[in-house]
Parts: structure tokens; C-alpha cells; sequence
């Protein structure tokens, strides 16, 4: 009998490690993950303390990952990521606080280099081949050497540059005012790295797109905030500019004084412009003569970002929800407005990118 539990044992005992051997060999370790075909989140993270984060999903399998930044490369981000970029299959992650840009291979997120010497950083943009701009708080736009990962010149611009869109050989920067408030558009010859020419458009421009006619349309948000209404707030504006001599073809001035529009998408056929408004998501047809009245996607929340997935036609939009805890991406059908899916995310989702 005692020879026979003995072989009983070992058998078991076989069976145990063999089990392990298996699991290991099935789970993902950080050298093997590809994060192709995904939907990566930025989330900010808690304000002015700890670390923002980088979430993931997968259009393949559906499945939701967290902090892979942290996961594959054993530190963290820091505080605030502002934004995320895939540029060249490598991603350009902002993070604001720490006034640098975290570069990583986008199928694998291992760090691949770190950007630094840029003031509180907003949003990357790719030039060419071997160069890009990164817009800054410093009221610059600074001019990065993508073989080396360096500064190698500064741009001025007007307060506070954000977001930037690249026509031709020309780059519209977005300038809202940072801790203030701004009106102006710079317009940077990008084969020159200099200023063309500084337009003056309505406050707060927060939005640009480039319609199927080549027309750029400006969102500006207008003095104030929502849900903190002041005797001293403007209204926003959706402005139609002429893309060679920047004249004014369209013009619509929103109704409310206290009511700010946000944030603007456009589809992938460019024909319809999407935009954040109390009551929800708004859409507009570009050949339209007045706004709309009733939101095309209806929500009691402001959504904090909202995003254009080309490939699959579908609205994102983020809910921060009390800007503590964790927040949530909802996807829309983009044709009719229904809620398509849903997925919990980090601290307070921001940028949306989507890698195919």
C-alpha cells in the first residue's frame, strides 16, 4: 500500500507542476502583448497627485486592459496625461505635470524613449518623417527632432496652444488661453517652422476639422464654463474659414450666454460635424443654415472628450463622472445615435485614439 500512495503522490504532484507549466505558458507576458487593433484611452489621473494611465481594448476580443504602461515597463507615467498619439507605430504619450512625452512601440507599449524639455506639454503632432510638433503652456509650439527625441527649436505662439490640425504645408494651432482666456488661431508654415500668421476668431477656440470640400470649421467655446454661469460669458461660435485666405464663409453664434459648446469631431465622410453641448452631443450637416436645437445623442453629463471612429463608424465619448473615481468610454452608433458599448476606463479619460 505504501508503495502504491507513493505513486499515487508523484502522480499527483506531476500533474501539479504540469498545470502550472500550462498557465504560465498561456498568460501574456509584457514582451508578447500586441495592442494592435486597439482603442487606447488616456486617463489624467488624479489631479496634481499620483499617476495617469494608459487603458487599452481590443477590437478583436473585446478585452479591456489598465495601465499598460506601467504593466510593460515596471514604472509609472506620471501625472497628468493630457493626451496619446500614434505617430509611425509609435505612440506619443503628453504628460502634462511632468513636462515630458513617454514614447513607446505602439504593438507592445515598451518604452522606446522619453521627450523631455517641453513645458507643460498639450498634444503631439506629426509633421514628417522626422519631425513633429508638441504644443506647450509656455506659449510655444516646440519643434521635435523625431531621430533623437529632442527640442530643437520653439515656436511662439498667443496663450495656452492646444490642438493642431496639418492642411498642406500649413498648421493651425488652437490657441484657448491655458489659465486665461484667448481668440486667437497661429498659423505655422511647417517646411519653415514659423509663424504665418496669427488669427483672431472667437474665445476660446476648442475645436478644428477639415470638412469633404476643404473648408476648416472652428468651435469656439465662448468665456465661461458650463455649469458656472458669470454676467461676463460670451457665447461660442461654429466658424466656416476659407482654407487659402482664412475669410469667413459660415458663421453661427450659439443662443446661450451660459451654455458652452465643446470639443469637435467630424465623420469620415466630413460632411457632418459633431460637437459637446449641455443636453448631450450635437450634430450639424455642413450645408446646414442654423444650428440644431435637440441633441443627436442625448446625456444629463457633459461628456469630458469625444472621438470619431472612422473605421467602424462610431461616436466615443468619455464620462469622468466626479473626477475622483474611476470613468466610463460609451460608443455610439454614428448614424442613428444609439449606445452601442460601454467599458469602464481610469481616472478621468481624456484623449481617445484609435490604432488599426
Amino acid at each position: 500500500m505504501k508503495k502504491i500512495d507513493s505513486i499515487l503522490l508523484t502522480f499527483c504532484l506531476l500533474l501539479i507542476i504540469a498545470f502550472q507549466a500550462c498557465k504560465k505558458s498561456n498568460e501574456t507576458s509584457p514582451d508578447s502583448r500586441d495592442f494592435s487593433n486597439c482603442i487606447f484611452v488616456s486617463n489624467e489621473g488624479p489631479f496634481n497627485s499620483g499617476t495617469g494611465t494608459i487603458s487599452a481594448k481590443s477590437f478583436v476580443s473585446g478585452k479591456v486592459e489598465h495601465e499598460i504602461f506601467q504593466q510593460v515597463n515596471s514604472r509609472p507615467l506620471g501625472n497628468i496625461v493630457q493626451s496619446i498619439e500614434v505617430y509611425k507605430d509609435l505612440a506619443y504619450i503628453v504628460v502634462n505635470n511632468m513636462n515630458k512625452i513617454e514614447v513607446v512601440d505602439a504593438k507592445t507599449f515598451k518604452s522606446h524613449a522619453t521627450i523631455n524639455d517641453v513645458v507643460l506639454p498639450r498634444y503631439f503632432l506629426g509633421i514628417s518623417d522626422n519631425k513633429a510638433y508638441i504644443t506647450s503652456w509656455d506659449n510655444v509650439v516646440a519643434v521635435i527632432d523625431l531621430n533623437s527625441n529632442t527640442v530643437i527649436k520653439q515656436i511662439p505662439t498667443a496663450t495656452g496652444p492646444e490642438k493642431m490640425i496639418k492642411v498642406n504645408n500649413k498648421v493651425f494651432v488652437l490657441n484657448q488661453g491655458g489659465f486665461s482666456t484667448d481668440s486667437i488661431i497661429s498659423i505655422i508654415d511647417c517646411e519653415s517652422d514659423t509663424i504665418l500668421e496669427n488669427l483672431i476668431v472667437g474665445q476660446k477656440p476648442s475645436g478644428i476639422r477639415l470638412d469633404k470640400n476643404n473648408n476648416l470649421w472652428v468651435l469656439c467655446s465662448g468665456f465661461g464654463w458650463n455649469g458656472m454661469p458669470d454676467e461676463n460669458n460670451t457665447p461660442g461660435k461654429l466658424t466656416c474659414l476659407d482654407i487659402d485666405n482664412y475669410s469667413i464663409l459660415k458663421e453661427f453664434v450659439f443662443p446661450s450666454y451660459e451654455n458652452h459648446p465643446e470639443k469637435l469631431i467630424i465623420n469620415s465622410e466630413r460632411d457632418f460635424l459633431f460637437y459637446n453641448y449641455p443636453g448631450g452631443i450635437f450634430r450639424f450637416n455642413i450645408n446646414d443654415n442654423e444650428l440644431p436645437t435637440t441633441p443627436f445623442i442625448q446625456s444629463e453629463n457633459i461628456f469630458y472628450s469625444i472621438a470619431f471612429d472612422k473605421i467602424n463608424n462610431r461616436i466615443y465619448a468619455s464620462d469622468a463622472l466626479d473626477f475622483v473615481q474611476n470613468g466610463n468610454i460609451f460608443s455610439y452608433n454614428a448614424l442613428e445615435g444609439s449606445l452601442f458599448d460601454s467599458f469602464n476606463v481610469g481616472i478621468i479619460p481624456g484623449s481617445i485614439y484609435f490604432y488599426y
